[in-house]
């Protein structure tokens, strides 16, 4: 799919989200622009809506600054993404009455997507907001280190203990098996079916993989500004937010 570009009214009220893959310090770079800008974070990850999934879904439970839409569900509940969308606009809609700037954090695609591009479920797309769009850009190797660091770095913290403690809560099996790299195959060890080492090397291929679908993604979604650290985004931001017939 061709990346999209939209036509912003004046009176729109910006919106910047901060995209990229796995382990690309999209957290980080958001909380530091949120702290300059007085802005707050609104989480876009399908994981970090459950309670209780914290080391998995790598969730910065105490940041600088305040975030929306990270344990709002318990787990095993639904979300769509029109739910998901209408959660982030009522965010979103309040910090702009509060005289705050919001920022967008995540990766999941589809959640980001429908807020930026004001999916309309059927009818004709229709953005809410005027939007800047930054991506953490990485060499792909270093990337991939940087994700197996990290994820020694989560069986270092508990993943195991935390997935055996959602199995002991009654979270249902199948469910977690679906929920994500790491509760997939963490959950396949606790129940016998693989062994450690194998559910580590799963994991690991896995992610890379996902690495590369989300950089696809993104490559042909949206109107990117792919960057390389954090002075380059808050140049970017400042333009962004000073002058309104900027659009990117």
């Amino acid at each position: 799919m061709a990346a999209a570009f939209f036509v912003y009214k004046e009176d729109m009220k910006p919106l910047v989200a901060v995209v990229g893959p796995t382990a690309s310090g999209k957290t980080a770079l958001g909380e530091a622009l949120a702290k300059k800008f007085h802005g707050e974070i609104v989480s876009a990850d399908a994981k970090q809506v459950y309670r209780g999934m914290d080391i998995g879904t790598a969730k910065a439970l105490e940041l600088s600054v305040p975030q929306h839409l990270i344990d709002i569900k318990n787990p095993g509940e639904k979300i769509t993404v029109a739910e998901y969308q209408q959660l982030a606009y009522e965010a979103i809609d309040t910090m702009h009455a509060e005289g705050k700037q919001p920022f967008l954090v995540g990766g999941s695609m589809l959640y980001i997507q429908a807020v930026l591009e004001g999916y309309a479920f059927g009818k004709e797309n229709r953005p809410r907001y005027r939007a800047l769009t930054l991506g953490i850009a990485w060499e792909r190797e270093a990337l991939q280190a940087r994700a197996k660091e990290r994820l020694q770095e989560r069986f270092d913290a508990g993943l195991l203990e935390e997935v055996e403690q959602l199995l002991k809560q009654g979270v249902d099996v199948d469910w977690l098996i679906r929920c994500g790299i790491e509760y997939r195959y963490c959950t396949l060890y606790l129940q016998g079916e693989l062994s450690l080492e194998d559910a580590k090397r799963r994991i690991e291929i896995a992610t890379n993989q996902y690495i590369k679908r989300q950089y696809t993604w993104w490559r042909h979604h949206g109107n990117v500004r792919w960057i390389a650290g954090e002075d380059e985004a808050v140049a970017l931001v400042e333009a962004f937010l000073q002058s309104p017939d900027v659009v990117y």
